[in-house]
């Protein structure tokens, strides 16, 4: 895992404004869907849908968790076509999400986050690279519209 995130951080460092050498890494979990599902609605369990999986959650960032923020990640087993692969993290649907969230990381360690009005400023970047990155990997993006999708969840 430690080898990806490498990668991952020098791709975003090449496509990006950022200087990710040196950046510390996160600590990734991957976490089963009624678990991942469960981080997610902590404090307000109350809204969790009946049966403990919410489909549409696949990643969360908290910067303040851990020494330097942690990722909460759906496991790569449980991605669709996770059978075309000898191992489920070389998928790279699943690489772009852990991206995205690496995208995530590097705005809060950076510092680009402290000038944000809201957390969700940093999305409309986080799904642009994203993107890029599976155009890069001749991977057909399961979110045909990206760029929208970005600007509405980057809304405050």
């Amino acid at each position: 895992m430690e080898q990806l995130i490498d990668a991952l951080l020098e791709w975003i460092g090449d496509h990006s404004q950022y200087d990710t050498a040196n950046l510390p890494h996160p600590i990734v979990l991957q976490l089963t869907p009624h678990e991942l599902t469960r981080e997610y609605y902590t404090g307000v369990a109350h809204l969790m849908p009946d049966d403990g999986v919410d489909e549409r959650v696949n990643a969360l960032y908290a910067a303040t968790d851990g020494p330097y923020g942690t990722i909460y990640l759906l496991s790569a087993e449980f991605y669709t076509d996770v059978e075309h692969f000898d191992d489920p993290m070389d998928n790279p649907l699943w690489r772009e999400v852990l991206l995205h969230e690496l995208v995530h990381h590097v705005q809060w360690q950076s510092g680009a986050a402290d000038a944000w009005l809201c957390p969700a400023q940093g999305e409309t970047e986080a799904y642009a690279l994203g993107g890029r990155y599976l155009t890069g990997q001749a991977a057909d993006d399961p979110m045909p519209n990206r760029n929208f999708w970005g600007m509405v969840y980057s809304r405050c």
